[in-house]
């Protein structure tokens, strides 16, 4: 399967995970190598972050990965890593982008920009209608220049708490019941055994809120290339619809913030400032 594809060890500055328990088509390498990959191939990549101590990072490597019609969905739009956060590398990738709960799921596009965080166990059905959301044109390619965007160390997460496996329907037999994997917990903290301490507040500029997600995507590439900072994109829901709202920067203080805004207002772009993660 060419989703087998694996780096190759010596130019890599370091590795995530080369844990047995790492699932099939799972590359070894960092994430550096992997965006330069993934925009060779016009893919987009993600970071499974978990630990071999922990069941719902366990049973998705076991049920969700290796899942053939997931697998074959994987193999054309992402490449995949496995962060374990008991590794150094893994434990500054998770300190890195505040990962909270394991497992977690982290979507880059291909020039390295994140998209979107799914927390908590998932089953194979429900990750690939989630993931089927960023491989769009603009995800798949770097833009002009080939210049790269930095991940954000505040990503959105969008907490995923779906029912791992499905309620048994009326006369079905305990025979075949007893057969299905057991139900883990959904998630566990990724801290283990103490948690991380809450970082001090940023501030991030507001600067529009999309129906579309294509839309804000564009939204964000132009912005880069105006203002020359990052933009980031959090789903939410207004009214009941899907909303996409995007954010530009990221600041220590809310005076930085407001500075900033005053000069992005010359170029035409209104927003306002908020606390980031708000």
């Amino acid at each position: 399967m060419k989703y087998l594809t694996t780096l190759a060890v010596a130019c890599l500055p370091f590795l995530l995970s080369a844990a047995h328990s790492t699932p099939p088509g799972f590359l070894e390498g960092s994430p550096p190598e992997a965006q330069r990959m993934a925009a060779r191939e016009g893919k987009l990549y993600f970071i499974f972050f978990a630990a071999d101590w922990c069941m719902p990072s366990q049973w998705m490597e076991e049920q969700t990965f290796r899942d053939e019609t997931l697998a074959a969905f994987l193999e054309k739009n992402y490449l995949a890593l496995r962060a374990d956060v008991d590794l150094p590398e893994g434990k500054s990738l998770k300190e890195r982008y505040a990962v909270r709960i394991l497992p977690s799921v982290l979507v880059f596009s291909a020039r390295g920009q994140l998209l979107g965080s799914h927390e908590g166990a998932i089953g194979p059905e429900a990750l690939q209608e989630q993931l089927k959301a960023y491989p769009i044109p603009d995800n798949r390619r770097q833009f002009a220049g080939g210049k790269d965007i930095l991940d954000s160390p505040r990503p959105v997460f969008a907490l995923s708490r779906p029912a791992l496996i499905p309620d048994a329907a009326a006369g079905t037999p305990a025979a075949a019941l007893s057969a299905r994997p057991s139900r883990p917990a959904l998630f566990s903290t990724a801290a283990s055994p103490s948690r991380p301490s809450v970082p001090p507040s940023q501030f991030t500029i507001q600067v529009g809120v999309f129906s579309s997600y294509s839309n804000a995507v564009r939204h964000c590439a132009a912005l880069e290339d105006s203002v020359k900072l990052r933009t980031e994109i959090s789903p939410c829901q207004l009214n009941g619809q899907n909303r996409y709202k995007v954010f530009l920067g990221l600041f220590g203080s809310q005076e930085e913030a407001e500075g900033c805004l005053e000069r992005v207002r010359r170029n035409g772009i209104d927003g306002f400032v908020k606390i980031a993660g708000h």
